[in-house]
């Protein structure tokens, strides 16, 4: 069975070693400065795919303020794709505030073969999604390039982490409802929007919306796989980890646990991500 993890991270070695020299980024710091938290090399990654079974991942930068950094992390990752290329897809980052030079990078990146834009965190990053004015050369870019935007977005209630951030359910969906053409990758299950797709009128927005389950047990009980695919259809989830946030045992173990049939499983473990992603399975 193909298994492809939607949403999994890699930093660039300068930022892996010396994580206390990004000072000027405050939300990196605070996840990342202590250096406590695990940043994985590919070599690392790839064995722990393949004693996990995993087939193939999607590399997402960090959502940098700075576009020098999103530069940095994007050539980093476009040169791993391009080094392991049945095994790493590469998204690309840029930073929506600053206009026509973030969209210069996302145009150069998309060119050079990512494969969509994200993870954008409004947070760290500093940018509204509801300002159309702002968002939509970028939102028209990709949909030139028929690529998935990955924005983050997560739950209103529950325990506070860090990255945790003001675009809820509510926010996200205004943001859709001004791209609804847009294929949109909502982590973190959406944040729960999945749960509203049982209002006819928001499944109708949300129909070119996908939910990846990044970080899933660290948020929810396993059931969630089950009772999102019976509100929102199995065909919009997206596995995913948040790697190397979380082993890969514990969250395939959680996702096997939760999805209730094999049809479903061979879907949002990878058929759903090699889909959206033109992954050529036959390869």
């Amino acid at each position: 069975m193909l298994v492809i993890d939607s949403h999994t991270h890699m930093f660039p070695p300068q930022v892996r070693e010396h994580p206390s020299d990004i000072e000027e980024e405050l939300s990196f710091s605070l996840m990342f400065g202590h250096g406590q938290s695990r940043m994985a090399d590919p070599e690392t990654m790839l064995q722990e795919m393949d004693s996990s079974g995993v087939d193939i991942a999607i590399l997402c930068p960090f959502p940098w303020n700075s576009l020098e950094l999103c530069c940095l992390n994007n050539d980093y990752l476009l040169d791993l794709a391009s080094t392991h290329p049945h095994r790493f897809l590469a998204m690309a980052i840029t930073n929506p505030r600053y206009g026509e030079r973030a969209l210069k990078e996302a145009r150069r990146c998309l060119e050079a073969g990512a494969s969509g834009l994200g993870e954008l965190h409004s947070l760290p990053q500093g940018f509204d999604p509801a300002d159309e004015k702002l968002m939509s050369p970028l939102v028209s870019l990709v949909r030139e390039f028929d690529v998935p935007l990955l924005m983050h977005v997560n739950e209103p209630v529950g325990h506070f982490y860090p990255g945790k951030g003001p675009v809820t359910p509510g926010e996200i969906y205004r943001f859709i409802g001004a791209f609804p053409e847009l294929k949109l990758i909502l982590p973190h299950w959406g944040g729960g929007l999945p749960f509203y797709e049982l209002m006819p009128e928001v499944a109708e927005l949300c129909a070119n919306v996908y939910y990846d389950t990044a970080a899933s047990p660290y948020l929810y009980r396993s059931e969630i796989y089950r009772l999102a695919a019976e509100a929102a259809g199995a065909h919009k989830i997206l596995f995913a980890t948040d790697y190397p946030l979380l082993p890969y045992p514990r969250t395939l173990a959680d996702a096997r646990a939760g999805i209730d049939s094999a049809d479903r499983e061979r879907a949002i473990l990878g058929g759903n991500a090699a889909g959206l992603f033109d992954v050529d399975i036959h390869e």
